[in-house]
């Protein structure tokens, strides 16, 4: 099972290294596509363990300036300490967003389950009253999720939209696809009009194809928004594109972690599974 999983992994996370991580966003960058990269880890219980996430970030930054590579990091929160406390996290993230800052580079923020939908944006938003290079992401799947829209746009802060991968009950978030793939249409058109350099993160090219034709309609700029997608997940959509001008970004995960990171999404929803499998040939 590991070696199946091992080699479906191969396509899907770049290594288990900072270098396999790096080769990865010089090849996107080689077809005119764009990065972000994340060091994978969740739930760090112990200071020793959000410390060595702290310095594998600051490394990571430091080897993408050195490559000259086009790619931003992404990160957890309880991957910098959030389950032992607020405090810690914000310090830890507040750490890498600075050398980010020096680098010229940006932090996206993952959204994990819903335990920490709401601290997650809290810790973001008092990131985002310091520093402007860093974004947070938000899933379609929540009920919140308009409102939380609405105020992170009014913070001009970067959102990135995305539908959503963990098993949630149906008290707060939308249960049939077709009521995700609704709101995520809605919050995309949202975030478009009026949204800071939003990052619309999908592989659904119906929803892809009303997002460049809202941009056509308003005549809104290529260079005011991007559309973000995994490695090795339609491969050919994202080098068509790019080709057409559009900002194309590709999620870089890397690290050791990568087999209980595997188990442990492919567990939560059945619909993980599915995905990956459909994918395969794209």
């Amino acid at each position: 099972m590991k070696g199946l999983l091992l080699l479906l992994a191969k396509r899907y996370i770049a290594g288990a290294e900072r270098k396999d991580a790096i080769d990865a966003a010089r090849g996107l960058n080689s077809q005119g596509i764009l990065a972000t990269i994340d060091h994978l880890g969740e739930n760090i219980r112990n200071e020793t363990g959000a410390e060595e996430s702290v310095r594998e970030y600051i490394s990571l930054l430091a080897e993408i300036k050195e490559a000259r590579v086009s790619a931003t990091v992404s990160m957890k929160l309880t991957h910098l300490g959030l389950d032992i406390s607020e405090d810690l996290a914000f310090r830890n993230a507040e750490t890498i967003i600075k050398k980010a800052s020096e680098c010229a580079n940006f932090v996206w923020l993952d959204m994990e389950g819903s335990p920490y939908t709401q601290r997650t944006i809290e810790l973001f938003l008092k990131l985002r009253a310091k520093y402007t290079n860093v974004g947070i992401a938000i899933q379609s799947y929540l009920l919140r999720s308009a409102g939380d829209i609405k105020r992170l746009i009014e913070c001009n802060a970067s959102v990135r939209l995305v539908k959503g991968a963990y098993k949630e009950p149906p008290e707060i978030a939308f249960k049939d696809k077709n009521d995700v793939d609704r709101n995520f249409e809605l919050l995309m058109k949202e975030l478009l009009s009026r949204g800071a350099m939003p990052a619309i993160a999908t592989h659904d090219e119906r929803l892809i194809g009303e997002a460049v034709k809202l941009v056509k309609e308003r005549n809104i700029p290529a260079g005011r928004f991007e559309f973000q997608m995994l490695l090795g997940i339609k491969r050919k959509l994202q080098t068509k594109l790019a080709a057409e001008g559009y900002r194309m970004r590709v999620y870089i995960p890397y690290g050791k972690d990568w087999l209980p990171y595997t188990m442990r999404r492919l567990r939560e929803r059945k619909e993980n599974i599915y995905f990956v499998v459909r994918n395969i040939f794209d």
